[in-house]
């Protein structure tokens, strides 16, 4: 299937669902395709996140840590950022994966404010071999990169960092990152966002730590609650992982360690399978880590979801974003 006429399906079916956003009329774009250029500001949420999702996963393929593609996808993200009028960092690094020495990269790029505090926001753009990573993580990187977008015309109370990270499928990029961060600045870094595979499964998903830590995600929720927007959290049948929280498996889990609250979306179904929220869906299993991960499989099964959740999510975000943090 042309890649046109994915986002065509793909607009067709938020027409039709988004009538929570108020009847927001999509903006015309071209055909997506490997150029750096950013998309136009649309009144949509969540339509240049596909756009970005589609160059990545489309235009590039699968991008495992270490190999060409996903050095050919850390220059798209820096390219992208450079683009939209950031000055991005590359963070080389290098790790043993399998007995071999693997060369990544963390991109970063600052949206500077007179505040000291600083908020995170990170998704990692490797993928593994199968399928072409549009889920994991390719929907994660454009959510990222189209609040990137958003967000030099928008005010914050604090500085927003945007880090993508690499090799996060051999746990390497966000673990790299955070144990180079000096004491000052793990003492002004307030919250790390996590998107990591935010379009394709059947729940929008948010958790943070429990606690007094869990103030992330009940302030996201609620504001989705405010938009008319659905994000469940994980209900907390597998005790394993108690309400709210999630497992290690991300790159929230080195901040989490340094103590640093987090708030990591992605979307799941904790209902079925072990209830841990490993199984995306309930007709197709897990769609990450597989063959049915291309924007072609997901948007002829679930024509118009992906661009649906990336909506929902990047409609939250730009409210959340802009809220003071609570007293440390």
């Amino acid at each position: 299937m042309r890649r046109k006429h994915l986002i065509l399906m793909a607009v067709v079916a938020v027409v039709l669902c988004l009538a929570v956003f108020g009847g927001l009329v999509l903006a015309q774009h071209d055909r997506v395709g490997t150029s750096r250029a950013a998309p136009a500001p649309s009144a949509s949420p969540g339509f240049a996140a596909y756009e970005y999702m589609v160059a990545l996963s489309d235009g590039i393929g699968s991008r495992v840590a270490g190999s060409p593609q996903e050095v050919a996808a850390a220059g798209y993200v820096k390219d992208t950022l450079t683009d939209l009028g950031y000055a991005p960092s590359v963070q080389s690094f290098s790790a043993k994966v399998d007995g071999k020495t693997i060369h990544s990269q963390n991109v970063i790029a600052l949206k500077d404010t007179p505040s000291e505090d600083v908020v995170v926001i990170g998704a990692h753009y490797d993928s593994v071999k199968a399928g072409r990573g549009a889920f994991d993580n390719g929907s994660g990187i454009g959510l990222m990169l189209e609040l990137a977008q958003e967000f030099t015309s928008i005010d914050t109370p604090y500085d927003l960092e945007f880090v993508a990270f690499g090799s996060e499928e051999v746990g390497k990029g966000a673990d790299y990152f955070v144990s180079h961060l000096t004491a000052d600045q793990k003492s002004h870094l307030r919250l790390m966002v996590n998107f990591d595979s935010v379009a394709a499964g059947d729940q929008l998903c948010a958790y943070s730590p429990g606690g007094a830590k869990k103030w992330p995600r009940m302030e996201f929720q609620q504001i989705a609650r405010r938009l008319g927007l659905d994000v469940q959290t994980n209900p907390g049948l597998n005790k394993t992982y108690p309400y709210g929280t999630t497992g290690d498996w991300s790159d929230h889990v080195p901040f989490r360690k340094a103590g640093i609250p987090y708030l990591y979306i992605e979307a799941t179904n904790w209902l079925i399978g072990d209830k841990d929220g490993y199984t995306n869906n309930a007709k197709y299993g897990e769609i990450w880590h597989s063959p049915k991960d291309t924007v072609a499989w997901i948007e002829t099964v679930f024509p118009g979801r992906m661009m649906l959740q990336l909506s929902a999510a990047d409609a939250t975000f730009r409210e959340f974003l802009t809220l003071a943090l609570p007293t440390p």
